[in-house]
C-alpha cells in the first residue's frame, strides 16, 4: 500500500514538474519558507522542477529532501540533497550536497565590495542572514525545523500551498 502511494506520488511529481514556477509559488505561499527567501533565491527556485522526500525505514532515524533543478545560471548541480539522520547519541545531524556555484553567483557569500555598505533607506542585512540556501549549505543553522516544514507541510500537501488555500477559510465555508 505504501509502495502504491509512493508510485502515485512520483506520477504526481512528474505532472507538477510541467507546471511553470510550481515550487517557487508553493514555497512563496508557505509563511515559514517565504520568510527565508530573498529575491535572488526566488529566481533560483524558478528552476526547481521536483521536490522529493524519502524517509528511512525507521521514520524516527531520518529522511532526505531531494531538490531537482533544470540547468540554470546559478549553479552546476541539477540535484541537491539534504539528508537528516539521527546519531547514536540521539542528535539530528545533516549532510548535504555541496553546491557548485557558477562564478559570481554564490548567493551565500557576500562580495567584498558589498560588505559594510548600506544605502540610506535600504534594509539592513543581518551579519549572517538565515536564508534558504544558507540553511541548505550549513548544517549548524537549526535546519531541523526548516527540513520538518518541507517534509511535513510542503511535501505532504504541496497543492495547498501552491493554490494558497487557507485551511481556516476552508473550514468556514
Amino acid at each position: 500500500q505504501i509502495k502504491q502511494w509512493y508510485q502515485r506520488r512520483v506520477r504526481g511529481s512528474e505532472l507538477i514538474a510541467k507546471i511553470p514556477d510550481f515550487w517557487l509559488n508553493t514555497f512563496m505561499n508557505h509563511p515559514q519558507i517565504a520568510a527565508l527567501l530573498d529575491e535572488a533565491e526566488e529566481e533560483v527556485l524558478r528552476y526547481l522542477t521536483q521536490l522529493t522526500v524519502e524517509e528511512t525505514d525507521d521514520i524516527r532515524s531520518g529522511y532526505k529532501i531531494i531538490f531537482q533543478f533544470r540547468t540554470n545560471p546559478f549553479f552546476e548541480n541539477t540535484q541537491l540533497v539534504k539528508e537528516f539522520s539521527m546519531s547514536e547519541s540521539g542528535e539530528m545531524g545533516t549532510t548535504e550536497t555541496k553546491i557548485s556555484w557558477k562564478p559570481g553567483m554564490a548567493l551565500t557569500e557576500k562580495s567584498g565590495a558589498d560588505k559594510g555598505k548600506i544605502k540610506v533607506g535600504a534594509k539592513r542585512d543581518r551579519e549572517d542572514p538565515f536564508s534558504f540556501f544558507s540553511w541548505f549549505e550549513d548544517n549548524s543553522m537549526g535546519g531541523d525545523e526548516v527540513g520538518e516544514v518541507i517534509k511535513d507541510d510542503i511535501w505532504a500537501n504541496p497543492m495547498q500551498y501552491y493554490l494558497d488555500i487557507d485551511e481556516e477559510e476552508e473550514e468556514l465555508e
